[in-house]
């Protein structure tokens, strides 16, 4: 997986820029509050979401990926940024570090174990009153025949490991049934790209 996902850093922002920008325009929204806060993108890539909200005045910006070619962009484009070679269901940040977590398009690729683990991760490192939004594929009654088979068919080019995991995803039924309840609060639900992307909202659940 990691080999793939360097394989494919330098055609990664030629290919989606421009398709994702209506999701990167909404996370800015909801993090729209307070741009002095501490703000984690995990599996961030290239860091398009961290330079973008950069560019809207948002200051303590830190960006976590596997990838040491996505990352080089991601440091090339924006010095202001932070960015780790971690893995995101292991990092080295102390608990409670982040006031926003964000995660996009990057459950879907993972087997069930490390989506697990990666969420207990983000659960560590949100602090009690802070947000974390997931943004990743949904398909449900909404969800536009277009962009459904628009997004089976990339993810089926991917092939092998990455394609697997979609499928199961999907199958589950995507994010409400990979989120643990008893760790994680829902909020709410937010649609683009046709209804086929969602960007969930949640909270650490309280514990009593």
């Amino acid at each position: 997986m990691k080999e793939y996902i360097n394989l494919t850093a330098k055609l990664y922002d030629p290919l989606l820029r421009s398709a994702l920008w209506p999701l990167r325009r909404a996370m800015k929204g909801k993090m729209q509050a307070n741009k002095e806060m501490n703000v984690l993108d995990m599996c961030c890539g290239t860091g398009n979401q961290l330079i973008y909200l950069a560019q809207n005045g948002f200051t303590k910006l830190h960006g976590l990926d596997l990838s040491e070619d996505m990352l080089a962009i991601g440091k090339k484009t924006n010095h202001s940024i932070r960015f780790y070679l971690e893995d995101a269901a292991n990092t080295s940040f102390a608990d409670a570090s982040f006031d926003f977590i964000m995660i996009s398009l990057a459950l879907h690729e993972k087997d069930y174990m490390t989506q697990k683990n990666v969420l207990m991760e983000i659960a560590r490192l949100i602090r009690p009153d802070g947000y974390v939004f997931i943004a990743d594929f949904l398909f449900d009654q909404k969800t536009s025949l277009w962009s459904k088979t628009v997004i089976s068919l990339i993810e089926k080019i991917s092939g092998g490991e990455h394609y697997q995991n979609f499928k199961n995803y999907i199958r589950r039924g995507g994010i409400p049934h990979v989120v643990p309840k008893d760790v994680f609060t829902f909020i709410e639900l937010d649609r683009v790209l046709l209804k086929g992307l969602g960007i969930w909202t949640f909270q650490k659940t309280a514990v009593n």
